[in-house]
């Protein structure tokens, strides 16, 4: 069997050319870029994060409610609970969650929220979370308990339930919610 030059040819022929295979490439690449931009991957990665702190800052506060429920008094001021007098001396509100007196509160005494099983032991592992929630609390007015966090993505910060200081009261007129302010100037609070 003899090939003839005309089969060789369109042999040759077929295919891609090289600028046809980079004309592709580029385009590849600005669909890439596009959809990139559009999805904002760390835009996604805050919202997670909003996520799982405003879970702790719930769980939290239902743990709370749980002991008063059961105790008549939340633990800081839990007369009966005098064994730990690191939980029982807070005097300063707000108060970072991850703060020495708020741990004790949670964790490592008897009276704790750990020890009464209103919450899990590793609850008070990662403190770098537990330092973005507040926690704020009126001897005045006992059954008002306020925990809060300031969100880091943009469309938690536009929510309309951000809107307060980190204490729970409502944040100034016009500046929140607002999804450009900055981070620890505006705040979702649960009560």
């Amino acid at each position: 069997m003899e090939l003839s030059a005309q089969s060789i040819k369109s042999n040759l022929s077929k295919g891609f050319t090289l600028i046809e295979l980079l004309v592709v490439i580029g385009i590849l690449g600005i669909l890439a870029a596009a959809l990139v931009a559009t999805i904002d991957p760390f835009e996604q990665l805050k919202k997670a994060d909003d996520s799982k702190i405003k879970n702790i800052a719930v769980e939290f506060q239902t743990a709370n409610v749980r002991y008063y429920t059961t105790h008549g008094a939340f633990p800081w001021s839990d007369a009966n609970n005098l064994n730990n007098p690191n939980c029982t001396g807070n005097s300063t509100w707000p108060i970072q969650l991850g703060a020495t007196g708020m741990v004790e509160c949670i964790d490592n005494s008897s009276g704790s929220l750990t020890a009464e099983g209103e919450l899990k032991k590793a609850f008070a592992s990662n403190l770098t979370d537990l330092n973005k929630v507040y926690v704020t609390w009126s001897s005045t007015d006992t059954t008002n308990l306020i925990v809060c966090f300031s969100p880091t993505s943009k469309s938690q910060k536009a929510a309309p339930e951000t809107k307060y200081n980190n204490d729970g009261t409502d944040a100034p007129a016009g500046t929140c919610p607002d999804s450009s302010a900055p981070d620890g100037t505006c705040f979702w609070c649960t009560r």
